[in-house]
């Protein structure tokens, strides 16, 4: 999120240091919209060698019937959806997540190679939509171990207001503050992972985990960047263009975060389960 209002704080800064802006003009608008075609971010956890035991495990499913193979998928399709009414009013470990509110965050700080160096303090953060997720496909193999899923959010919003500056050097200042909001449309989700057993009691563990992010388009507003128009639309152009590469590096960070916690959550989970304790 802070690297969203990043790019065009640090336009912001480079432009007054070289062009006096115009005090007196009415406060505009910084308004992107861009598509991002098929990013696909991977996430692939280590340790995918098939064992003896995970064989013997394949085998145990392999002689399962469709209807206790059904009944899997059905199990975890009704866990997915008994989740929604959390989203909605929360319960003792978690808050209400739609719509999430939070009062202020930050400030965030940014320093890049440049000797640039940005403040960014959100407040009356509101992030609406969540609750609408879709379930589209459940599924699992019992000859390769493996467990699938896809969910959609059809959209996603996050409104509130910010206060930022930015800092070239000693001297050239930029300050700003209004309101923003973000729109993402179909935001998607899809999960592959692959099962295994340990040696010790026939266990499940996670062997491997990939994990995509697909988002179709992104659409972005930020009011009060700057009081002239003419250095508005500049910066509008210019976010436009480099905005796609901001959120594909904040899509990475976020990829690489993903990887490392939710493999270990899920063993922690699984550590307790047998095949048995799944298919009962």
């Amino acid at each position: 999120m802070k690297a969203l209002f990043l790019v065009p704080m640090l336009l912001c800064t480079y432009v007054q240091a070289a062009v006096l802006v115009n005090n007196e003009a009415p406060v505009e608008s910084a308004t992107t919209s861009f598509k991002i075609e098929d990013m696909h971010l991977n996430m692939l956890a280590a340790n995918s060698a098939f064992t003896k035991e995970d064989q013997l495990t394949a085998d145990e499913l392999s002689a399962l019937d469709a209807v206790a193979l059904n009944a899997v998928e059905t199990m975890i399709r009704d866990l997915l959806e008994s989740f929604r009414p959390i989203v909605v009013n929360g319960n003792d470990y978690l808050p209400p997540l739609d719509p999430l509110t939070i009062e202020s965050a930050g400030p965030f700080v940014v320093e890049v190679a440049t000797g640039t160096r940005a403040n960014i303090a959100i407040h009356n953060f509101l992030m609406d939509g969540l609750r609408w997720y879709v379930v589209d496909d459940v599924n699992f193999s019992p000859l390769r171990l493996t467990f699938g899923l896809h969910m959609t959010l059809p959209w996603l919003t996050f409104t509130g207001t910010y206060e930022a500056d930015a800092r070239i050097g000693p001297l050239v200042v930029h300050r700003a503050g209004g309101n923003y909001r973000i729109f993402i449309n179909r935001f998607e989700l899809g999960v592959e992972m692959r099962l295994g057993t340990n040696l010790l009691g026939g266990h499940l563990l996670l062997r491997t985990l990939d994990i995509k992010l697909d988002v179709q388009d992104v659409n972005i507003r930020v009011d009060g960047m700057v009081g002239s128009s003419l250095i508005n639309a500049f910066i509008n152009n210019l976010v436009q263009s480099i905005t796609q590469d901001v959120v594909q590096n904040e899509m990475e960070n976020i990829s690489q975060m993903l990887s490392e916690e939710l493999f270990d959550v899920i063993n922690e989970f699984l550590k307790d389960y047998t095949l048995a304790d799944l298919l009962d």
